[in-house]
């Protein structure tokens, strides 16, 4: 199945707007394809999107003692020293528990300025742990979790639900309730377990991904300067850029004279293969050996992260947002773009339930319930 790509798109809208060769480089072009893109590939939960994710939990560490000093807002261990992890760690003592803001060296952790011990303390015992896990940083939402010895590993957990519950009940072992909030480490999410592990785990679960982003439409001139030889997977340039960010993209081959046009174009391309690694700007190595070329024009394009049953939606997503974006009669082309979208949702289908069972024993995932197309419940 050859790939729907971000030039295929723009070029569509090219020849479906009356543009010219020019048009390639308007800015609402592009506008309107990443719009319909991300659009379209956020309105449902699309089955193409759905992948496996893991985490690996940490044991708990109880080793020597510790003091504490509310004028550094700092923890000194004695005896032992703190695990790489204790910089995004919890610590208990007593029965008071405090959040580790950072490690500052082997037995010195600073805490978070809010979450902290209110008095001076010295000599005492502890039990560090950690229950904030990263997420994958494509998550857009995920389903309940389970780890290795149980079908789930607990229910979901507001953040205001599961401060609540830490807040009372600093307890250990499975099963845990969970949370989803903000990785405080980086931009992405993390799930915070309620009740913390008591032993090195992995958790498992699946997820929705986000589709890859798209950037390089074909259409620039450093995507297509120069010209390429191979014979197998490995591509020689002569006057190219190759760059690391077209890791991912779509290589398309054309001939000695001709740049590669789409599929209905009067000079198609040849053939094409997704870019594994980039060695340099002269060199790059692909999925496949393609097509043998020598002194050929090319084009380096990005690849539309959606399953074939998407491909018209796509495209009629994009005509809409040109015409939306032009301001020329949207709504003309919406009920296309209405019933593309429809079609797709019928076949968004990788498993027949006929004749089995549709019983769910638990769906408790993090995410928004689809609603009724009139948009009631």
């Amino acid at each position: 199945m050859a790939y729907l790509t971000y030039f295929d798109v723009v070029e569509h809208l090219i020849v479906s707007s009356f543009g010219g060769p020019q048009d390639a480089e308007q800015r609402d072009i592009r506008a309107a394809v990443q719009r319909a893109y991300d659009e379209v590939t956020t309105i449902r939960d699309w089955s193409f999107y759905s992948v496996h994710g893991r985490v690996v939990t940490v044991a708990p560490v109880t080793d020597g003692t510790v003091s504490f000093s509310t004028s550094t807002n700092q923890l000194t261990l004695t005896g032992a020293t703190w695990p790489a992890w204790a910089g995004s760690a919890t610590i208990r003592v007593g029965n008071r528990v405090a959040d580790i803001a950072s490690r500052d060296s082997s037995t010195v952790l600073t805490l978070d300025s809010q979450v902290t011990f209110p008095a001076n303390f010295s000599g005492e015992s502890y039990i560090l742990y950690q229950t904030i896990y990263p997420l994958p940083t494509d998550l857009r939402n995920m389903d309940e979790p389970s780890n290795e010895l149980f079908w789930w590993s607990g229910i979901y957990l507001t953040p205001d639900e599961a401060m609540k519950v830490e807040r009372v009940n600093y307890r250990s072992g499975f099963p845990l309730h969970w949370t989803i909030i903000k990785d405080p480490a980086s931009y992405g999410w993390a799930v915070k377990l309620i009740g913390y592990p008591i032993k090195q785990e992995t958790i498992d679960f699946t997820y929705r991904r986000r589709p890859r982003p798209i950037r390089y439409s074909g259409h620039e001139a450093a995507l297509r300067q120069g010209t390429i030889a191979r014979s197998s997977a490995t591509v020689t340039g002569t006057g190219t850029a190759f760059s690391s960010a077209m890791v991912g993209s779509i290589l398309r081959v054309g001939d000695t004279t001709n740049s590669p046009g789409p599929m209905e174009s009067i000079t198609p391309w040849a053939s094409e293969s997704k870019i594994t690694a980039v060695a340099s700007a002269t060199g790059l190595t692909t999925a496949d050996s393609g097509t043998v070329a020598s002194s050929t024009k090319y084009l380096i394009t990005d690849p539309i992260d959606v399953p074939p049953h998407m491909h018209n939606v796509i495209r009629s997503g994009a005509e809409y947002w040109l015409a939306r974006i032009r301001d020329q009669k949207p709504d003309k082309v919406f009920s296309m773009y209405q019933r593309d979208l429809r079609l797709a949702m019928e076949m968004d289908t990788l498993a027949p339930t006929s004749g089995r069972s549709k019983d769910i024993w638990s769906d408790r995932g993090w995410r928004s319930p689809l609603q009724s197309d009139g948009g009631t419940t």
